[in-house]
């Protein structure tokens, strides 16, 4: 047998070890991943209507999600409702500048009382800003009567936001995301 073929089946039978063992290893935390991503969604739910949990503990924070909130989809539009007070919140999600982004915006009367980004890809530094804290918190107490604007000024208005300086595209995204989705929870709420 020459060096040649001899050198082409030790790689054969090296990638076939590989990728065996990355399959097993991809088989054997698959279920972990998926948990902790629904440990995440449910964090997310939690904070937008403000309730306590145990951060490092996701039996409680799956224990205090479900005692607490209740989750029901109507017309395509999935909403959560806050047992306690009746508050509630709406998973919306759109096309962002670069890939898509969910968001779940809790609903007090005609103002947001909550909103977080669920999940974005956005231009690190830019457009994904929109994950930041300090852009989410300031959604908390708009009006959502008429919709939501963007403002490039520095000045929000009532029912305006502070767009991201160089991510027009992805603030512009953020307003479609949210009107579209009030809309929806508007007509559904009519109904």
């Amino acid at each position: 047998m020459n060096s040649r073929t001899w050198m082409i089946g030790l790689l054969l039978i090296l990638s076939l070890i590989c990728s065996t063992a990355l399959a097993l290893v991809n088989y054997k935390i698959a279920p972990i991943i998926k948990r902790n991503k629904e440990i995440a969604y449910m964090r997310t739910v939690l904070d937008v209507f403000g309730l306590p949990y145990d951060t490092k503990d996701s039996n409680s924070i799956e224990s205090k999600y479900k005692n607490s909130i209740e989750v029901h989809e109507e017309q395509g539009l999935t909403m959560f409702t806050e047992r306690e007070s009746g508050a509630v919140a709406v998973s919306m999600e759109g096309s962002g500048f670069q890939a898509h982004i969910q968001l779940v915006v809790a609903i007090d009367k005609n103002a947001i009382k909550g909103f977080k980004v669920v999940s974005q890809a956005e231009t690190p530094g830019l457009g994904g800003r929109i994950a930041e804290e300090s852009f989410q918190k300031q959604f908390i107490g708009k009006q959502i009567a008429n919709g939501i604007r963007m403002t490039k000024s520095g000045n929000a208005g009532p029912d305006e936001f502070d767009a991201i300086t160089g991510a027009t595209e992805t603030s512009k995204a953020i307003v479609k995301i949210i009107n579209n989705g009030l809309s929806r929870y508007f007509a559904v709420m009519k109904k």
